[in-house]
């Protein structure tokens, strides 16, 4: 899932490269084909497949890779992505371990 925000830039090739946090989403491999929804609604937005996957800590997550959004610095970066993960209840941290997950839509 998506937030709502990202969907245009995933549907005109800007983004693809996710950050996750964490190991929810370690079980995908290179060459998956998975389905890319909205997370507001649910709906299935695209199929992508997945092109590479690495693991990063927050620290060494760049702020502008050209296939993700592109971050004005490391605060502004914590700042969205705090926001994503408000659930764990504080801010990342530089040590916090993140899922870089690069895709190509296939639909």
């Amino acid at each position: 899932p998506f937030a709502t925000e990202l969907v245009e830039f995933i549907s005109k090739n800007l983004k693809l490269t996710t950050y996750r946090l964490g190991d929810k989403y370690d079980y995908l491999q290179t060459g998956n084909v998975v389905t890319i929804q909205n997370s507001a609604t649910g709906e299935p937005i695209h199929k992508a497949k997945i092109t590479n996957k690495s693991k990063a800590t927050f620290a060494e997550l760049p702020l502008d890779d050209g296939g993700h959004e592109a971050y004005e610095s490391k605060e502004h970066q914590r700042e969205v992505f705090s926001g994503y993960y408000k659930y764990i209840g504080r801010g990342i941290k530089d040590e916090d371990s993140f899922l870089v997950i690069s895709f190509e839509l296939v639909e």
